[in-house]
């Protein structure tokens, strides 16, 4: 497992890619309070951000942020025991999205010992070093691959493995292209799998073998060569040239990609076409090593797949399938053998479900007296606790990691903003990092 062990062995103790470590928002860490005072966890420092929702990375004591002003995007270095502003690379990122309910930037950068990576909301690739404080190579996801902007931009945080970026143009011309690290020249593109979403690559290794996996909702591709594969799926029909909307209304019926390339050169190990979805957004949670949780919002239902390889193919199947637990925006948590999922099908983004591995609840939010009315709960675990914001109340919710039972050990509004908080947030010794439309607090756990 070459490329998990490069990104964990480099990372372990900060939050230097999106969803963490191990891009799956959880953390080593302990020692964590399990009660806050009233008014909630001290808050060490703050600053203004633009408009948007992209998240925050954290290598060596210091934070990294994606902003965009109307013209350019930026990228912001500060330090995190203060919040000092030390270094600011701007860069022309002209553009207007269409749809005007969701502005400002996404993704979260990801940072090596000397490189920053990151996508802007238009497409745009950087590639920053750390010492100049330059760009070192940049590319347009748009201009070069031909990507779909879409009315809502472009929301993707690059997969770094070994000497590689992977990103995700979902385009006619590349599904998944892998870039040198250092040169940004092209080594690779896989593309089969041509689609809309808003699904970052992730690393997994299945049948000891390093894959990387990506989900796709798009146009059917024209007798795709691959390796592997879901035999005998049901494959619904696809509507091409959907336009983006909240919440499709009807029955989804977009064929949706889930889809592993081997990282040595992008061909197709596998790919599973039984589960639908409008527009992806959390990618897959790997579960054990040929295990995989698939979920998303838009009227779709949640599905764990089991991966085998025999001699010659890999083979994929159906453990359960499930409408009693669905995140729409928001990647589940797993922990203690459970997973923590934001949603359900019927009443999407709202509530926090417990699974169990084989699909039976354990525990419902919706369905206990009393508990909180989440929406979009942003989440990431440490020290057998979720950490856990709200995305409408902008309230944070420090919540036990167990299948025993919802407990709620304490809680605190920590945003002034009502709704969209939905930024991913970010952890590192002790300090919790989260935003809204207008500031980034630094919170202390500890």
């Amino acid at each position: 497992m070459a490329g998990l062990t490069v990104i964990t062995t480099a990372w372990a103790d900060d939050w230097p890619q999106f969803c963490g470590p191990d891009r799956n928002n959880s953390s080593k860490e302990t020692g964590l309070a399990r009660s806050w005072p009233a008014d909630g966890p001290a808050v060490l420092w703050k600053v203004d951000v633009t408009t948007g929702y992209a998240g925050p990375a954290i290598k060596e004591r210091k934070v990294y942020l994606l902003d965009h002003d109307g013209t350019k995007s930026s990228i912001r270095s500060l330090e995190l025991d203060s919040g000092k502003e030390l270094w600011t690379c701007s860069f022309a990122d002209p553009g207007e999205l269409t749809n005007k309910k969701f502005p400002g930037t996404r993704g979260t950068p990801t940072v090596t010992d000397d490189s920053l990576y990151a996508v802007t909301l238009f497409g745009t690739v950087v590639c920053i070093d750390l010492n100049s404080h330059e760009i070192k190579w940049q590319h347009s996801l748009v201009k070069d691959y031909g990507k779909k902007l879409g009315g809502w931009g472009v929301a993707q945080s690059p997969l770094l493995y070994g000497d590689l970026v992977i990103l995700a143009p979902m385009s006619a011309r590349g599904s998944l292209v892998a870039l040198d690290k250092n040169s940004g020249k092209e080594i690779w593109k896989t593309a089969e799998f041509a689609g809309d979403g808003f699904v970052s690559p992730l690393f997994v290794s299945i049948g000891d073998e390093d894959q990387i996996l990506m989900v796709s909702g798009g146009a059917k591709p024209e007798k795709p060569e691959r390796r592997g594969g879901d035999k005998g799926s049901d494959k619904p029909e696809r509507r091409d040239g959907d336009k983006d909307s909240e919440e499709p209304k009807g029955d989804v019926s977009r064929l949706t990609y889930v889809f592993s390339v081997s990282p040595k050169d992008g061909k197709v190990l596998w790919s599973y076409e039984g589960w639908s979805c409008n527009n992806p957004i959390p990618h897959p949670i790997s579960v054990d090593h040929n295990m995989l949780f698939i979920t998303s919002g838009y009227k779709s239902i949640s599905t764990m797949l089991k991966v085998e390889k025999d001699d010659s193919d890999y083979n994929v199947s159906e453990l359960f399938k499930t409408e009693k637990a669905a995140s729409w925006i928001e990647q589940p948590i797993l922990a203690n053998n459970c997973l923590f999922v934001g949603g359900t099908v019927k009443s999407p983004s709202k509530g926090l479900v417990c699974l169990d591995l084989e699909g039976d609840v354990k525990w419902d939010t919706n369905l206990i007296q009393g508990a909180p009315v989440f929406n979009h709960l942003n989440m990431i675990t440490a020290d057998d606790l979720l950490i856990a914001l709200d995305g409408d109340s902008g309230k944070l919710y420090l919540i036990e990691a167990s299948p025993k039972g919802f407990n709620q050990l304490a809680s605190a509004k920590v945003l002034a903003e009502k709704g969209q908080t939905w930024g991913p947030i970010a952890l590192s010794d002790g300090k919790l990092l989260i935003r809204d439309h207008t500031v980034m607090k630094c919170l202390d756990l500890k």
